[in-house]
């Protein structure tokens, strides 16, 4: 029996999702004992390396010949600049806001093809937006009195939401010109790794040392260098082949919900009666466009 490649993708992007939704509760548990620029350039040779092994052991055609220079773009945007802006802003905020800033992803591809694209945007979506705008206030408003959060560590992983929104439309692009998933991913990585490498020689690193990390810290960062940066952007670049940015970014509503579930488990992070309202808000507003089945585009 022949799965249908529509049917991988969503399995695969399902995949991609649970990772992204566990990598917030495990930088935030990593950078708590390590200098972030030498956790994001550790995460990402890490990553990197496990590629190129992949990429030795398949016989991959990974010439940068073939494979163009948006991997490379994207890799420098994607997970190098936001890797490094997301991990500082979770060594000040809430893991349970990193994971709800990820949700908005889908509504803020949209907004963005509307604004960059000069794409017709849903009156459904601007409604939607607006909602899960108050939502996630509310959340943070919450997790900022009872949670560690702070307005600056929010705005450091709000900033680095809008990075990997704005790396997707690369992506799509790539992924369209029927690029290797593999080899777009590796070659992603490793200009994500000559970024972080050049911060860490370019950005102070005060505090604790990677030397000086407990076990379970060093386990927490090869999870995050082997599993999930490397696994993340190979399904999510091989789902781009066969689905569009919008429908892809639907399944970023369900990184706020797994990713405070994970908080909460594994780091005891509180969650109220008002932080699941906030996230059934902005659950709710993420779908409202999908339930509402508009089609038609309305300028705005």
């Amino acid at each position: 029996m022949i799965v249908p490649s529509t049917v991988l993708a969503n399995l695969a992007m399902l995949a991609a999702v649970c990772l992204w939704a566990s990598a917030t509760p495990a930088t935030k548990f990593a950078v708590e004992e390590m200098a972030v620029a030498e956790f994001v350039a550790m995460r990402l040779t890490l990553a990197a390396s496990a590629l190129w092994l992949i990429v030795g052991v398949t016989g991959a055609n990974a010439r940068l010949s073939r494979a163009g220079w948006r991997p490379l773009v994207m890799g420098m945007l994607e997970p190098g600049l936001v890797t490094f802006v997301v991990s500082f802003g979770l060594t000040m905020t809430s893991p349970v806001n990193g994971s709800v800033f990820w949700s908005l992803t889908p509504l803020l591809m949209p907004v963005l093809g509307y604004l960059v694209l000069g794409e017709r945007l849903e009156a459904t979506v601007m409604a939607a937006a607006l909602i899960a705008f108050a939502a996630t206030m509310l959340l943070v408003w919450g997790q900022n009195r009872h949670g560690g959060g702070s307005w600056v560590g929010d705005l450091c992983v709000a900033l680095g939401v809008v990075g990997a929104a704005v790396n997707a439309l690369i992506a799509r692009r790539t992924a369209q010109a029927g690029a290797n998933p593999l080899v777009t991913a590796c070659w992603q990585l490793t200009a994500a790794a000559v970024v972080a490498l050049v911060l860490l020689l370019l950005v102070p690193t005060p505090g604790a040392h990677l030397a000086a990390a407990s076990l379970p810290a060093l386990t927490a960062l090869f999870y995050l260098g082997l599993v999930v940066s490397a696994g993340v952007y190979i399904l999510s670049n091989y789902a781009l082949r066969h689905m569009p940015v919008g429908r892809m970014g639907l399944f970023s509503c369900l990184v706020g919900p797994i990713g405070t579930a994970i908080a909460a488990l594994l780091l005891g992070t509180e969650v109220s009666a008002l932080d699941l309202t906030a996230l059934a808000m902005v659950l709710g507003a993420v779908l409202l466009p999908s339930l509402t089945g508009s089609r038609r585009g309305v300028a705005v």
